[in-house]
């Protein structure tokens, strides 16, 4: 067979497109996310069939990674259905939301988001939070996006799960990656010096005879 090679690539260009920068520069809305570390988690391997006896407290095997200001995307509206149980009527908030694997991050059911809600709550951010019920692929490839059904979970505060927390990392948005705080506090405070040093080089520069002048 004569082999060819295409001048065009239309199939690769939008799956680039996709999956590479609609992933980093839609729309984002801004969560804590919580995510479980199955490698410090201690799992009740008798009993429960390789899960956790509890989620929240002192009797909790169960350790998170935290991830600050982490972009998620396409949030579908909050679902209310009512759900009749012994102890009466139960209203469940629920929603669904995108999160690409180009941050590296793997979701689980029973993972914990809490919206940032800063400027609707100024005074006293009472948003409740958010716990990850389902986990859809889409597509089975390496890249892809995860779709997570999440409903509300009135039961928990953040600084219940902080005391769970392994490690910290924070989204930093000038990369469009995942970096530990201390990582992250340096590239920002190495921002700060560029954008100090590109205001003072702009004020040295003469357009008449095309020198800096110190």
């Amino acid at each position: 067979m004569q082999l060819y090679e295409r001048i065009y690539a239309y199939i690769q260009d939008y799956q680039r497109l996709v999956y590479d920068y609609y992933s980093k520069h839609s729309v984002a809305f801004l969560v804590t996310y919580y995510n479980i570390n199955t490698t410090t988690t201690i799992w009740d391997d008798e009993h429960l069939m390789g899960g956790f006896y509890e989620k929240i407290g002192e009797l909790s095997g169960v350790k998170y990674d935290k991830y600050l200001l982490l972009p998620v995307y396409w949030i579908e509206d909050v679902s209310t259905p009512m759900d009749g149980q012994d102890v009466g009527y139960i209203k469940e908030n629920e929603t669904r939301l995108i999160i690409p694997s180009s941050y590296g991050i793997t979701p689980y059911p029973n993972d914990v988001i809490k919206f940032e809600q800063s400027y609707l709550m100024p005074e006293h951010d009472g948003a409740p939070l958010l716990e990850v019920t389902g986990v859809e692929v889409h597509p089975n490839t390496d890249r892809r996006f995860w779709k997570l059904t999440v409903h509300t979970d009135e039961s928990h505060v953040t600084r219940d799960i902080d005391l769970q927390v392994e490690d910290t990392y924070v989204f930093f948005d000038y990369d469009k990656k995942i970096h530990t705080v201390e990582n992250a506090a340096s590239m920002t405070r190495m921002l700060s010096k560029n954008e100090d040093l590109r205001g003072n080089l702009t004020s040295m520069w003469d357009s008449n005879s095309g020198f800096y002048f110190l």
